[in-house]
C-alpha cells in the first residue's frame, strides 16, 4: 500500500504506530451503536447500577447478542485497520467481520479503591489469540482492537499496554519457529513471551466513548484495577487476515505497517530464510463452555425483563447458544 492510498491515517499516526505499536482513532464509533449496545447491560449482568454491593464480580467478559458489520459500526476505524493491515483485500471477510455487544466490563472492587499497584505487577500480561498456534507470521490476530463504550479516565480501569514489550514477543517468536499454542507463564501470571518484568514503558489507555485504539497484535497488554469503580465498558473485536503475514516481500512498499513493525523491531529489511517448523492450527478456545453458560443466564434475564415490561428480547441466542462455527482444526 502506497502513501497515496492512505486516507484514514495521517503520517504522524503511521509513524506513531511504527514507533510505539498503537494508534488511537477518536470518535470512530457511531453514537447509535454505543447507546444500543449498552442499553440493557445491567439487565444482562443482573446487577443494580446504583448498588455496588450487587457487583459480585470485578471483571466480566460478556457474550455477544447483537452485531453489525465492522465497517458500518466504526467506518473511520475500519479504514484505519485496513491501512495498517495493507488493504481491505488482505482481510478475511468470513471471520470476525462484525462488531457487537460482547462487552468487557471492569467494575473494580473495594479492595483497590485506596491502593496502588505498579503496572508490571498487574499480572495477566499477554497477547491476544487463544484459538490458534502463534507464529511470528500468524495472520489470525491481525490487530488487537479496543473499542471504548464510555469515557475512561486515569485509574478508571483502562487497559495497560507495554510498547517496549513488543520486541520481547517478536524476538521470542522469531527464535521459536515451532510456534506456541500454550503460552508459558512467569510466576506473576504474565506470559513469558512478553517478559514483562524487563519492560519500562507502560501506557494506561484512556479516552472518550467512541474512541477506538488499534494495537499491534504483539503488543503486551493487561487489564488494570478500576480504583474509581466507575463502570468501564469496552469490546475487543478481532480482525483476521486471509493469509499469514509476509516478511519477505519483493517490493518493500508492499509491506503492511504491522509487518514493517516486526521487521524494524528485528532490525532487518526482510526475512528470506525464516519459516515455521510445525503445522498451523486453529481450535476452539477453552473459555467457550463458560461463555455458553453466560449466554443462557443472560437470555433468561432478558426474557424475564421483557415479560415484566412488555418488551422483546433481541438476541441471536434467543433459542440457545449459536454453534461456534469459526474455529476449525487444521
Amino acid at each position: 500500500m502506497t502513501i497515496q492510498e492512505c486516507r484514514y491515517l495521517t503520517s504522524d499516526q503511521r509513524e506513531h504506530f511504527l514507533q510505539h505499536g498503537w494508534v488511537k482513532i477518536p470518535k470512530a464509533v457511531k453514537e447509535e451503536y454505543l447507546q444500543a449496545f449498552t442499553e440493557n447491560v445491567w439487565i444482562r449482568l443482573g446487577y443494580d447500577p446504583n448498588d455496588k454491593s450487587t457487583w459480585t464480580k470485578e471483571k466480566i467478559h460478556m457474550p455477544r447478542h447483537r452485531e453489525v458489520p465492522t465497517r458500518e459500526f466504526m467506518p473511520k476505524a475500519w479504514g484505519a485497520m485496513c491501512e495498517l493491515l495493507g488493504g481491505v483485500d488482505r482481510i478475511d471477510p468470513t471471520l470476525f467481520e462484525s462488531c457487537g455487544d460482547s462487552l468487557i466490563v471492569n467494575l473494580g472492587s473495594e479492595d483497590w479503591v485506596n491502593k496502588e499497584i505498579a503496572p508490571k505487577d498487574l499480572g495477566n500480561w499477554h497477547i491476544d489469540g487463544d484459538w490458534f498456534t502463534h507464529f511470528l507470521d500468524s495472520g489470525e490476530q491481525g490487530l488487537t482492537v479496543i473499542v471504548l463504550f464510555n469515557d475512561i479516565v486515569p485509574r478508571g480501569g483502562g487497559t495497560y499496554i507495554a510498547p517496549d514489550g513488543i520486541k520481547n514477543v517478536v524476538q521470542w517468536l522469531y527464535e521459536h519457529p515451532e510456534g506456541a499454542s500454550e503460552m508459558p507463564q512467569d510466576p506473576d501470571g504474565s506470559r513469558s513471551i512478553c517478559s514483562i518484568q524487563q519492560c519500562k514503558d507502560f501506557v494506561e489507555l484512556t479516552g472518550e466513548a467512541g474512541d477506538v485504539i488499534l494495537l499491534h497484535p504483539f503488543m503486551p497488554h493487561s487489564a488494570s484495577k478500576n480504583h474509581l469503580r466507575i463502570p468501564r465498558f469496552i469490546t475487543n473485536p478481532p480482525v483476521t487476515l486471509k493469509e499469514p503475514l509476509k516478511l519477505n516481500r519483493e517490493n518493500p512498499n508492499d509491506y503492511s505497517l504491522v509487518e514493517l513493525k516486526i521487521l524494524r523491531t528485528l532490525g532487518v529489511d526482510r526475512l528470506p530464510d525464516w519459516k515455521i517448523t510445525s503445522p498451523r492450527r486453529r481450535f476452539t478456545p477453552r473459555t467457550r463452555a463458560g461463555k455458553d453458560a453466560m449466554i443462557r443466564e443472560e437470555v433468561e434475564r432478558l426474557k424475564a425483563h421483557a415479560a415484566k415490561t412488555g418488551g422483546t428480547v433481541d438476541s441471536m441466542h434467543i433459542n440457545g447458544p449459536v454453534p461456534y462455527q469459526v474455529i476449525v482444526e487444521s
